[in-house]
């Protein structure tokens, strides 16, 4: 699945260890740029910024999730998947 459909089908994330809901989320699937931000988030007093190249540079690994290099390890989860 695309990275970005799935971020924008998602109203939460889970940074490492942390589950946050970011204050903003959400990218064009079609006419995004790499510099344009996608995801903010405010986790353990430090903002959290990614662009479209974060995402897309990001290395999927075998539980859904994703690797970044700059953050480390990030799911996106939705509603229906906490309960």
């Amino acid at each position: 699945m695309n990275i970005l459909r799935l971020m924008n089908q998602s109203e939460y994330i889970q940074v490492n260890n942390q589950l946050v809901k970011p204050e903003f989320m959400y990218a064009s699937e079609d006419y995004a740029d790499d510099d344009d931000i996608v995801l903010e988030a405010h986790i353990n007093e430090a903002d959290l910024v990614l662009t479209v190249a974060d995402l897309e540079d990001a290395t999927p690994l075998a539980d859904g999730a994703y690797w970044i290099e700059s953050v480390g390890y990030i799911r996106f989860l939705s509603r229906q998947a906490l309960h």
